[in-house]
């Protein structure tokens, strides 16, 4: 009874079929994947697709890739994002790193029509604190 047991499991591991992958990966020098989902991320931008679901649908990628494709172009990091659609950047790494300053970025835009409010921040953090950590290395 070993016997059998036994051969089973080696000669299961001889006769693998490797598989190429359904299609490429590459195409005129652009990963396709990040190209699908910058392609995705558009229609979600412009309000024609309600989710990051619905938007990778459309398109044929994963909505993590949308989302990650989305939150890349709202950085406005054109070298990042020259970097990513050749592959020397991995999609979701480049978005991790630019995910906080999309935030910071957001945040302004939502308080700059309130002028009040960006005196309070500017008081909450302390003029010289921001102008030391945010314009002197701007500069």
């Amino acid at each position: 009874m070993d016997a059998l047991l036994h051969r089973g499991l080696k000669e299961g591991n001889r006769h693998r079929h490797h598989y190429r992958p359904r299609g490429r990966r590459v195409r005129h020098g652009q990963q396709a994947a990040v190209v699908r989902a910058l392609t995705a991320a558009k229609p979600y931008i412009d309000g024609a697709a309600p989710s990051f679901v619905a938007a990778a649908a459309m398109c044929g990628s994963c909505p993590q890739y949308v989302e990650a494709a989305f939150t890349l172009t709202k950085s406005g990091d054109a070298a990042l994002l020259r970097d990513v659609v050749r592959g020397e950047t991995p999609l979701l790494a480049a978005a991790k790193r630019v995910r906080e300053l999309v935030a910071l970025v957001d945040a302004y835009h939502r308080a700059k029509d309130k002028p009040h409010a960006l005196a309070r921040f500017g008081q909450t953090i302390g003029a010289e604190i921001l102008f030391d950590s945010v314009i002197t290395p701007a500069i």
